[in-house]
């Protein structure tokens, strides 16, 4: 029989993040599961307070100043709703920041790929120098490749076709233009994913063949 839920206070659910984060997402399972949303909403807010500087830190680095506080507000928005829907299974703190770090750089990508707040100001093309290992978006030669703002429903089209394992892989490498070691990196410490940059740089141009022959059918 599965015990009562006993809510405590959030202070000592702040604590119980840092000391136990098994402990902690199992709290607010177990709040969800016993019909205590408010207790659960709580619990999930101090859970994502607490990685605020990190989550701060991640946007900070792909973001403009102007953006910054929007931006963090929409990644620890999206990390609640993420926890709410679905309690992830995490064992430690690490792979508790590593969980929200993902989130966070998921959201930054999902900004600059929809041209929510504001980003749509920018003029990103899908086209790249195949050996600059940086430039996976080039914003000096739209005029001569394909704007992801006015072709944005293709981009989200083709998106939405691949895994969501092949998503992270493209919002890494192409919509926050990072290089594919340093993508081959995060998705080894925080995902656990073992890739190459070759590996990366195949999914990321496929993904970007495919946007582009789509928009020639047009």
């Amino acid at each position: 029989m599965t015990p009562p839920f006993r809510q405590i206070t959030n202070e000592a659910f702040s604590a119980l993040v840092e000391a136990d984060p098994e402990k902690a997402i199992a709290y607010i399972r177990s709040a969800l599961q016993a019909g205590e949303l408010k207790a659960g909403q709580d619990a999930t807010q101090v859970l994502v307070f607490r990685q605020s500087n990190l989550i701060r830190a991640v946007v900070s680095k792909n973001v403009r100043a102007d953006l910054l506080d929007e931006v963090c507000d929409g990644a620890s928005l999206k990390a609640i709703e993420a926890v709410l829907a679905n309690p992830p299974e995490l064992a430690n703190l690490k792979q508790l920041r590593g969980w929200v770090a993902i989130i966070a750089r998921r959201h930054v990508a999902s900004v600059a790929r929809d041209g929510r707040e504001q980003i749509r100001r920018e003029a990103y093309s899908l086209n790249y120098d195949e050996d600059d290992d940086h430039a996976a978006i080039d914003l000096e030669t739209v005029e001569r490749g394909y704007d992801m703002v006015a072709y944005r429903a293709i981009i989200d089209n083709q998106y939405e076709l691949l895994s969501d394992e092949h998503r992270l892989v493209v919002d890494l490498r192409i919509f926050l233009d990072l290089p594919s070691k340093e993508v081959v990196a995060i998705l080894l410490s925080e995902c656990g994913w073992e890739y190459k940059p070759n590996n990366v740089d195949q999914i990321a141009r496929r993904f970007r063949d495919e946007c582009i022959d789509a928009a020639k059918e047009q």
